[in-house]
């Protein structure tokens, strides 16, 4: 694995989500990343179905294997005097923490960013919550779902005449993560050219706001509140509609048909001349017959396979997409030709298939040849003994008082 983060070193504490993401896309970076872990127990999304196998086990949380790529763990209780003053030594070389937890949690356990930075001037603590550390909300708990409603991203999903759909899958604890990676990122830069740290505030609700951002435009311009129904193709069978095949579902547009008539184009390439009618030929006339034309499009799809589809109709320069499954993404010839996975064996798991970071480097993918999440505890011993210099009676004592 080549990073380009080779020579950064990251510890990460707390149980968001979004804090997780935030440290595994630094660690994916080539970042030597330690996530600090409750002794015995671990981090919550270890405790999250689904299960790989489909039994309850804390190394086989598909959350957790998802979120905790290339880093190491160590157990150690911050609860406990001892265990604050081992993360005081931890800290003193790294030069990023991410906090995942609640706000004003690392004052309570007095190590706050001023007592951190007294021990490392150079320090960059990034904070990752709900709603940041200021404003009124700040202590308020939270999920994902609420932090997508609060954030108006809600509001634009779903169809016209129900009511709001949230993505799925932690969407908002994804990009306040990405948004806290890119931040520590461009104070990695300031860091190296100034020796200086400083605290980054991120919040999973201003993360909604900018996602995406168009409807905080649309209302601070106009003054009108974008609805839903429009990004699903609820009002228009022949733009960003998902319509019925043979075995699936594709999404048509309207655009890429090079400056002919859009309805003209797609009555030939379907053998529809029945679209080619007038009453097709503009947005008003599609969404006043939408049902007639929905069934008539549908007629001919349903002849089709999805991909076949695709890649007749892109041939042709039409602009589509098929909906893949994620059996179809994990086998995608075309991300496999890019190597846009990486397989990653796990001790209790075996080998898998991860997305990679989303980009290729002219090294290829950074994810080749990582590691998979860590077990429980896996480097505790070998980082207090190693870096810290902990003896092998001490850290047994340690174990013994429930410290790691």
């Amino acid at each position: 694995m080549l990073g380009i983060l080779d020579d950064v070193k990251v510890i990460e504490v707390g149980d968001y989500l979004g804090g997780a993401f935030c440290a595994k896309l630094l660690a994916d970076q080539g970042a030597d990343t330690l996530k600090i872990e409750t002794p015995g127990k671990g981090d919550p999304s270890r405790h999250e179905p689904p299960f790989i196998g489909g039994i309850e086990h804390i190394e086989k949380s598909s959350v957790f294997l998802a979120y905790n790529t290339n880093k190491k763990s160590v157990t150690l209780n911050l609860g406990m005097d001892s265990g604050v003053q081992l993360f005081l030594r931890l800290i003193e070389d790294v030069d990023v923490i991410v906090d995942g937890f609640p706000v004003g949690y690392l004052e309570s356990l007095g190590i706050g960013y001023q007592i951190l930075k007294a021990k490392n001037a150079g320090l960059i603590l990034t904070s990752v919550s709900p709603f940041g550390s200021t404003g009124p909300y700040k202590d308020y708990l939270s999920s994902d779902l609420i932090e997508q409603a609060m954030g108006g991203h809600l509001i634009t999903g779903g169809d016209i005449d129900k009511e709001p759909m949230a993505l799925p899958q932690d969407q908002a604890a994804v990009t306040c993560g990405r948004n806290g990676a890119i931040a520590t990122a461009a104070a990695l830069l300031y860091q190296r050219a100034t020796g200086k740290g400083q605290q980054i505030d991120v919040s999973s609700m201003e993360a909604m706001v900018q996602t995406p951002p168009g409807h905080i435009h649309q209302y601070s311009f106009t003054g009108n509140n974008a609805g839903r129904g429009g990004g699903g193709g609820q009002t228009s069978v022949m733009d960003s509609m998902h319509l019925e095949t043979a075995d699936g579902y594709v999404t048509l547009t309207t655009a890429g048909t090079g400056g002919v008539d859009a309805m003209d184009s797609w009555g030939e390439f379907l053998e529809l001349p029945e679209i080619q009618d007038p009453k097709f030929k503009t947005a008003g006339g599609r969404l006043q017959h939408l049902t007639e034309l929905r069934e008539l499009v549908v007629s001919k799809l349903k002849q089709w396979k999805s991909h076949d589809f695709f890649k007749a109709a892109m041939d042709k320069k039409f602009v589509v997409g098929v909906v893949q499954s994620p059996s179809d993404v994990v086998n995608c010839v075309h991300l496999g030709e890019r190597d846009s996975y990486a397989v990653l064996t796990h001790p209790e798991i075996g080998s898998m298939k991860y997305p990679g970071v989303g980009f290729i480097t002219e090294h290829g993918n950074p994810t080749e040849g990582g590691k998979a999440a860590p077990l429980l505890g896996e480097n505790t011993e070998a980082i207090l003994s190693g870096k810290l210099g902990v003896p092998a009676a001490e850290i047994a004592a340690l174990r013994a008082d429930g410290v790691i």
